[in-house]
């Protein structure tokens, strides 16, 4: 829920204010759409065990057009991987929820990696990410 609501925040602050333009305004407005449909998802699921959504600082990431793509190149990569290392400590309806997002997760960082030029699917599995590996991957992304 937390990355959701990041993620979420961040584009929604980069549409107010890196001035997008074509393929990434179009990106931003249609991933920011689906995070705000996964926090909603996942509140739901969660019922009164969901955290409050918390204020983030995006610094220069949300403010500059090649800096909001590197950062959510970097975001949804870290996105797929959070769910895939969380999918064995799921029960089996949380996991068919998680399903549901991290293929659309992953349809994003294809997206925007092809925006930024990278290759859409460098490997043929992702690997997954611990909660500490993602809040170190966040730090370094300077968002807090």
């Amino acid at each position: 829920l937390l990355l959701e609501y990041l993620k979420s925040s961040f584009y929604a602050d980069a549409l107010a204010h890196a001035g997008l333009t074509g393929e990434l305004h179009d990106f931003a407005e249609v991933a920011g759409a689906h995070e705000r449909e996964h926090v909603q998802a996942i509140k739901k699921a969660l019922g009164s065990h969901a955290r409050p959504e918390p204020r983030f600082r995006f610094g220069r990431a949300s403010r500059d057009p090649k800096r909001f793509q590197s950062t959510a190149v970097a975001l949804e990569d870290l996105a797929v991987a959070a769910y895939n290392a969380q999918a064995a400590n799921l029960t089996k309806d949380a996991l068919a929820a998680a399903i549901k997002i991290v293929s659309v997760e992953a349809r994003h960082a294809a997206w925007i990696r092809s925006i930024a030029g990278e290759e859409p699917a460098p490997t043929a599995a992702d690997p997954g990410k611990d909660v500490a590996a993602v809040t170190s991957q966040l730090k370094k992304l300077n968002i807090r």
